[in-house]
């Protein structure tokens, strides 16, 4: 491949651009190599501007910088107004296959659950597929070849990104489900997927250190759909929220197919009843005027409206209608997210992701939550300050008794996270108890909890470590757990 092939709005190539090899892509200096193309993205902590010198000392054959910048005069230097969209859609070209289906799921909640489910739709419908966000990437069959992504991403950066999907397409799989989050939407990591599906499932407070503002965090959410929507294509939307009931207003002049769903009358596909029978949920759902009488093992209500915007992307994908709600009652939760333990004194035990308030809320208003609810939960470091005292609120409000812990300080002081949610609780109620430990914080409430109660550890879910300062430490709450209650005492 020569630089002239990658055929760009807005990149300006040097004249001898066919004559220049391009043999790789990097954005990381130390990955540089013979004819590589070196992209220098400007990061919050470094600007790969200054790296250009060791790309060109690696082998470099072009480098791609913003069109401001003046040096490298005499070196074949391509520029981009928007440096970041360039490399999208340079690694779009450079990996050129891609899966025949391809949806984005996005929202502040429910991504991963939402892929989990519609992957699963699919591998029992016989179909080859995978599912790619922050549980790695999960495929039918399983690839060997295809390296399980894990990274703290839950959208991977677009060279990544666009390898990985045009690998899964060369081992023939043609479905795939894509968590797209807003940092990924704003820095243009998922320009050049040709999405023809795609899911908003809600919008909350989340990011907002990052985005300043909600208006301009759901711009990027909202841009899945104005902009990266291929024409012909599908948006299903939960309409119960407001900010889906406002992005359906926005695209109803796009030449879009549009599915709501949610418990609004105004839903196409409507919930219109969820029972609590034994350890299953019966659902009752409206499609197109024709009611569905469904049981579940999903085990929160919230949960249940992932598996149906899931079950109306599968059906938007080719399953049939009734292929895909015969399989809704098959499929699970996947790792983290509700996962669910008993401990030796009968207690249920859930293990949840939830990281915002909105989450958090949704878990300890859960109807088939009963008795006195336990709670364990902490918020990162470096992340939304603002949504501490929110988190320290709800808590108090909804929970019998809180453990505020630690939940990835980073370089942040824990102990100043953690008086921070200390100090939105209700100053009417005591329930919130600071234990620094995660480990110590779990057992105790595990130790207190009785056969009607319920513990909800919140916050890391799938997670594998804990971050302080640069370290990881090891530590996964559902193994410790598990650990706990495979022993006794507890």
């Amino acid at each position: 491949m020569h630089l002239s092939d990658f055929k760009i709005p807005d990149l300006i190539l040097p004249k001898n651009a066919d004559e220049i090899p391009i043999k790789s892509i990097t954005t990381d200096s130390r990955d540089s190599s013979q004819d590589c193309m070196f992209i220098a993205i400007k990061g919050n902590n470094k600007d790969g501007h200054d790296y250009i010198d060791e790309a060109i000392s690696a082998g470099a054959s072009n480098v791609l910088v913003d069109y401001k910048y003046k040096k490298l005069r005499k070196f074949p230097v391509t520029k981009a107004k928007n440096v970041r969209k360039a490399l999208a859609l340079i690694s779009s070209i450079y990996y050129n296959k891609q899966p025949n289906t391809v949806a984005a799921v996005t929202g502040t909640n429910g991504k991963t659950s939402v892929c989990s489910f519609l992957n699963q739709i699919w591998k029992i419908n016989k179909f080859k597929s995978a599912s790619l966000g922050t549980l790695g990437l999960k495929s039918n069959p399983v690839l060997n070849s295809s390296k399980n992504i894990q990274n703290n991403l839950t959208t991977q950066d677009p060279v990544t990104l666009h390898n990985c999907i045009s690998e899964l397409k060369k081992k023939g799989i043609n479905l795939l489900a894509l968590e797209a989050s807003s940092h990924g939407l704003e820095q243009h990591r998922l320009d050049g997927v040709k999405i023809s599906l795609a899911c908003f499932t809600n919008l909350s407070h989340d990011h907002l250190d990052y985005h300043k503002s909600i208006e301009n965090y759901k711009n990027q959410k909202f841009r899945l759909f104005k902009e990266l929507l291929q024409d012909g294509g599908t948006a299903v939307i939960n309409i119960d929220d407001k900010y889906g009931k406002e992005l359906l207003h926005i695209i109803k002049g796009r030449n879009i197919n549009i599915i709501t769903y949610g418990k609004s009358k105004e839903a196409k596909w409507k919930v219109d009843e969820i029972l609590d029978i034994n350890d299953y949920k019966t659902i009752t759902v409206s499609i197109s005027g024709k009611k569905f009488v469904l049981s579940t093992a999903l085990n929160s209500n919230f949960q249940v409206l992932n598996g149906i915007a899931a079950t109306a992307l599968a059906v938007a994908s080719g399953v049939s209608l009734e292929h895909a709600l015969n399989t809704l009652p098959n499929i699970v939760t996947p790792e983290g997210r509700m996962q669910e333990l008993v401990s030796l004194k009968g207690a249920k035990i859930y293990i949840d992701f939830c990281h915002t308030p909105d989450a958090l809320k949704n878990i300890l208003k859960e109807k088939s939550i009963t008795g006195r609810v336990f709670l364990v939960i902490g918020c990162g470091g470096n992340r939304d300050t603002k949504k501490r005292k929110m988190i320290g609120k709800i808590a108090s409000m909804y929970s019998y008794k809180s453990i505020i812990t630690d939940d990835n300080p980073r370089n942040e002081n824990p102990k100043k996270i953690r008086s921070e949610i200390l100090n939105g609780g209700l100053k009417n109620k005591n329930n919130l108890i600071e234990i620094q430990d995660r480990k110590q914080a779990i057992k105790k409430v595990i130790e207190e909890a009785e056969i009607s109660d319920v513990v909800i550890i919140a916050g890391k879910g799938h997670e594998q470590f804990q971050i302080y300062n640069d370290k990881k430490i090891p530590h996964n709450d559902f193994e410790f757990c598990k650990s706990l209650t495979n022993r006794g005492g507890l």
